[in-house]
């Protein structure tokens, strides 16, 4: 039992692999909170091998606790549908879909030959499937892939590195991404308009802004970030309001529950600034107060 939640704690795995969450840019349980995600990662043996190691997908039953092995090494990009058990991975430029109450593993289309996915898989409540790519030819896109026909098409186009592709959940029209650079960006939140091929800024950074770690919420009305050093913040999908959630030193990789009241970070040592390894839980009131306590 937590001492400062009151929550009930249980442990599923055990041993000298390095079991991790999912990217925070996706679900990690599914619809029915029946079974949640994990990766387990294999060591490369090289240096930063938390992110250069390969890994294998599991799932847990939430109940019993019983893992299952459901996608190899060979899969990557997995992330979860906000609506419906299911989700999304590539293998090679191909595009799957992951059933999670029978494990079928279903080809639906492929992405541009000779090139990459620069991030994570993510879906829209319609079922389109979109993400950041890395072409043949080293251009940076922004793909769709429509799981009715099996095609992809090329949407956007840039020099910059895309990443954090993320369409919004409830409209397939609007995908959020930024410019990749590994670290700051003299502007980083960008929003897509498909239907007019348009892109724009979305939270419009000053000279010495570090934004990082984006996600939109479940009903895709708000997106989820933070202004480091010391701020949690939301803003409408809009990008024409913005609200600081809460404030404390290097808060990173945020999370935020399907009806938008509770948010969760954590703290890591990171680019440079030392830290210890914390959790936080953050619980939204009525009034719009926000209280953080450590998990």
């Amino acid at each position: 039992m937590d001492s400062v939640t009151g929550y009930e704690i249980r442990q599923y795995t055990q041993g000298q692999e390095r079991n991790t969450k999912l990217y925070f840019t996706t679900e990690n349980f599914t619809t029915d909170d029946r079974y949640f995600f994990f990766n387990q990662q294999i060591p490369s043996g090289l240096k930063n091998e938390v992110y250069q190691g390969t890994g294998d997908l599991y799932k847990a039953e939430v109940e019993s606790g019983e893992l299952k092995l459901v996608a190899g090494s060979e899969y990557s990009g997995f992330a979860m549908d906000r609506f419906e058990n299911y989700g999304v991975m590539t293998k090679g430029n191909v595009v799957c879909r992951y059933e999670c109450d029978s494990d079928k593993i279903i080809e639906l289309g492929a992405l541009p030959a000779g090139g990459h996915i620069t991030g994570h898989l993510t879906t829209s409540k319609s079922g389109k499937i979109v993400c950041s790519y890395k072409q043949k030819n080293c251009i940076y896109a922004l793909v769709t892939l429509d799981p009715q026909t099996g095609k992809s098409e090329v949407v956007y186009q840039s020099d910059y590195n895309l990443g954090h592709a993320q369409v919004c959940p409830t409209d397939e029209n609007t995908i959020f991404f930024i410019h990749e650079t590994g670290g700051d960006a003299l502007q980083r939140m960008w929003l897509f308009d498909v239907t007019t091929s348009t892109a724009r800024p979305y939270y419009v950074e000053s000279e010495g802004d570090w934004i990082t770690h984006e996600v939109w919420t479940a009903d895709g009305e708000n997106i989820v970030f933070m202004k480091l050093p010391s701020y949690l913040m939301m803003g409408t999908k809009d990008g024409q309001n913005f609200r600081i959630v809460t404030k404390e030193d290097q808060l990173l990789h945020p999370g935020i529950s399907r009806d938008s009241k509770w948010f969760c970070a954590d703290r890591i040592g990171y680019l440079g600034v030392e830290s210890p390894n914390l959790v936080y839980l953050v619980n939204g009131e009525k009034n719009g107060l926000f209280h953080i306590v450590l998990a």
